[in-house]
């Protein structure tokens, strides 16, 4: 037995789930004790009208059913897949490594699928497959090969779409491509009239020309920014640039002398070198537009 808040009266009491305040039998219902609850937004008023009308007119004895409402299987699905895609079609860093990763599954599972988009530098291959100059950036070679690009890709293109745009980051990593594809064309080439044609292979495949373009570009934006060389030694991205070209441009050279050493001889140093030198460019024009050389740098925020 409590004392009802609304009349005094000591009655078996019911607690208000709105108000937390104890009312006999007559003022237990919301609107019959001016809960505050109706006092409330619009919105909540008008719940709580519908849902004490709904139970005061009520027959008695009548039973009736509530059913919430069940989203069918199909419709999560649909709306899962918009969400996919407009998350995709938002963001081109994301596009990228989607169809990136979706070229590496078919080149391991279908069968041709390499041979079609596989970079030879031989010049006759190179006039009738001419796409392969672009579609090179879809294969790899080993899982790590595909997840370094992708990952290093992410974190450098991602603050270069929010600097650019879509199709400003794009530009420079599909020009970047390009450049490094015919780089290794003419390289490979030139070993060839100095060593003959069994010098070196001239099989290729990797996007680490356009990806390396864009650590150039963000190198001149940024180049006191603090990085991690393997994603695990800090140092500046200026330093990590000049160790990096330096590490290529004598691995080239090796090359041009006719040695091939063990695991190293088959990087495409000719490529990253190109695609390098084509960052810093299009980063030094950036850097005149913007006129930014900020000490600190955040890949996931510019």
């Amino acid at each position: 037995m409590a004392e009802c808040s609304q009349c005094g009266k000591k009655s078996m009491s019911f607690k208000c789930r709105y108000c937390s305040e104890k009312f006999c039998s007559e003022h237990r219902l919301p609107e019959n004790h001016d809960c505050e609850g109706l006092q409330g937004e619009p919105e909540e008023q008008e719940w709580f009208e519908e849902k004490f009308k709904d139970k005061k007119e009520k027959p008695s004895g009548s039973k009736s059913v509530q059913r919430a409402p069940v989203a069918s299987y199909r419709t999560h699905r649909k709306s899962l897949s918009k969400d996919i895609l407009k998350t995709l079609t938002g963001s081109a860093t994301l596009l990228v490594i989607a169809v990136t990763t979706l070229s590496y599954i078919l080149q391991i599972n279908v069968p041709g699928y390499q041979e079609l988009l596989i970079l030879d530098t031989q010049l006759d291959q190179i006039l009738l497959r001419p796409w392969s100059l672009l579609t090179v950036i879809l294969l790899h070679g080993p899982p790590i090969h595909i997840i370094g690009n992708m990952l290093t890709f992410y974190f450098f293109a991602t603050p270069l779409e929010r600097l650019l745009g879509s199709k400003g980051m794009l530009k420079i990593y599909l020009i970047a491509a390009l450049g490094a594809s015919l780089a290794m064309v003419v390289f490979h080439n030139l070993l060839r009239v100095i060593y003959g044609d069994a010098a070196l292979a001239g099989l290729a495949v990797g996007a680490s020309g356009g990806v390396i373009a864009l650590v150039g570009v963000v190198a001149k934006l940024y180049p006191n920014a603090d990085v991690l060389l393997f994603f695990i030694i800090p140092m500046k991205i200026k330093t990590l640039v000049y160790a990096f070209g330096a590490f290529e441009a004598i691995n080239l050279t090796i090359k041009l002398m006719g040695i091939q050493l063990p695991v190293l001889g088959v990087l495409a140093s000719e490529a990253h070198l190109a695609g390098l030198l084509i960052g810093l460019y299009f980063g030094e024009k950036l850097q005149k537009r913007y006129k930014k050389s900020p000490g600190s740098f955040n890949p996931l925020e510019v």
